[in-house]
């Protein structure tokens, strides 16, 4: 495993995530959010979370990056699009199952689970540009 491609895979995903989601949900779904703000936090109780938002992301980009290295290193962007494809669906699976828990308006399940596959989708590309494997490191038989 090439631990410093892996440490800047894990930072430039972490910063697609949310450069993603900064276009999606402020930008896009932004006046969807304002018209359904008594759903939401206050702006500023969210501001207040940011620094744990940004650590969410690298969270999730650790676990990330760190499959791809271990399986898919010399895959190539095809094989990073589909990888980030099924992530995204695992993990929006697991985000729309918050609509039986969390009062959260409707309107929202076909976007999220558009914006949730789409942004697996971009970290995957990410990951395949950016990760490296040694050169010792062995070949993967995988069909993708």
């Amino acid at each position: 495993m090439n631990t410093s491609r892996l440490i800047l895979s894990v930072v430039a995903v972490a910063a697609a995530f949310f450069l993603f989601d900064f276009i999606f949900h402020g930008m896009m779904l932004g006046q969807s959010y304002a018209d359904t703000a008594d759903a939401w936090r206050p702006e500023e109780e969210m501001a207040a979370r940011f620094p744990f938002q940004i650590l969410c992301y690298f969270v999730i980009s650790v676990g990330f990056c760190i499959v791809w290295a271990l399986g898919f290193p010399r895959e190539g962007v095809r094989c990073g699009a589909i990888y980030g494809f099924l992530l995204g669906v695992m993990g929006t699976g697991g985000v729309l199952m918050n609509f039986v828990f969390l009062p959260i308006p409707d309107q929202f399940k076909l976007p999220w689970t558009i914006g949730g596959i789409l942004s697996g989708v971009v970290g995957g590309i990410v990951v395949a540009l950016v990760y490296k494997p040694t050169a010792s490191a062995a070949p993967v038989d995988n069909e993708i």
